[in-house]
């Protein structure tokens, strides 16, 4: 382990010229003890590093000397640095590897490199999680990447949407990361499912091994499995009446394909445009229409014209003691 780490402390002095104590004990996670021992070790076996102790100063290496692991071009050196956007796969527990592998990697960089990856870090940033949406908490999301890697089946109990909690037995195929949240793809007794990995409640491996089939191929399952999925969601049709000043920014409420629909929509003399629109279900639309204030009509169905009125009657009533 401290083979690596002085390596990883060489490298990052390599290509950031020169850093204090301090960061490179954030850099590695260690203590700014370790990093003053680390030092001394690369000192003794011939590195030249030297400190400079004044207003702005840390250990740097001398100018002309240079390690050699490998040589990248520019695209692959895009590619490469593209790994080390924060992301989903940091929660996989390999973001210390993937420093380290990046460091050893980019050791050989010529400065118009390193120019190269300082340039997309200034032009690229994941935030992962949609707006307002906390990361789910995975506890369990280590021992069923385990499982992945090894082809070991997991007994786990699985929390339902309606609360109930079931023990199964699965052979894990696969993880996938949708907007921050985790699903493991698996076989089962009674075929292919997906599961929520925040909703594991216990797991276990098993020592049982299962074969992968050779024809599986988890990219093509999971968008075959989004398409099923999409469409097996329940639908509510409405027709709304739309005012002109809620026009420009309806897709906020609708979303983009709403876009098409209000443009092709003939506008009465004051403006106002009939869309028709799908929501999943009627609390859906009961939160987006009141959402959109006086600036929208229900037209059809009746039931979610009236329930709209009595919800707006409700918020008056209670705002009004």
């Amino acid at each position: 382990m401290r083979a690596d780490r002085l390596l990883s402390l060489m490298m990052l002095l390599q290509n950031r010229r020169q850093m204090t104590a301090e960061e490179l004990a954030n850099e590695l996670e260690v203590s700014k003890r370790t990093i003053y021992r680390d030092i001394d070790a690369l000192s003794v076996s011939g590195v030249p590093v030297y400190a400079d102790g004044g207003p702005g100063g840390g250990y740097s290496l001398l100018d002309n000397y240079r390690t050699t692991l490998t040589g990248l071009n520019e695209n692959e050196i895009r590619a490469l640095f593209m790994l080390t956007i924060p992301g989903p796969i940091s929660e996989l527990g390999v973001s210390q590897q993937l420093k380290t592998a990046i460091l050893k990697l980019t050791s050989s960089f010529t400065d118009d490199h390193n120019e190269h990856a300082n340039y997309l870090r200034q032009r690229l940033h994941l935030d992962a999680p949609s707006w307002f949406q906390a990361n789910e908490l995975v506890p369990h999301l280590k021992t069923v990447q385990e499982a992945v890697w090894q082809d070991h089946q997991l007994v786990l109990s699985y929390r339902r949407n309606n609360g109930d909690v079931s023990e199964r037995t699965i052979s894990p195929y696969g993880l996938v990361a949708k907007a921050s949240i985790w699903y493991l793809v698996a076989n089962t007794e009674k075929g292919m499912r997906v599961y929520r990995v925040s909703r594991i409640e216990a797991i276990q491996i098993t020592p049982i091994h299962f074969s992968r089939p050779q024809y599986f191929n988890l990219a093509e399952f999971w968008v075959d499995w989004v398409t099923s999925y999409k469409a097996s969601l329940s639908k509510y049709p409405v027709t709304l009446r739309i005012g002109p000043d809620l026009v420009p920014v309806l897709h906020y409420y609708l979303g983009n394909d709403v876009r098409a629909l209000v443009e092709q929509a003939q506008s009465d003399s004051k403006g106002w445009r009939i869309v028709d629109h799908t929501f999943e279900r009627i609390e859906e639309a009961q939160t987006n229409i009141l959402g959109m204030g006086a600036s929208v009509d229900v037209i059809e169905p009746e039931e979610l014209r009236v329930s709209v009125l009595k919800l707006a009657t409700d918020i008056v009533a209670h705002y009004s003691r």
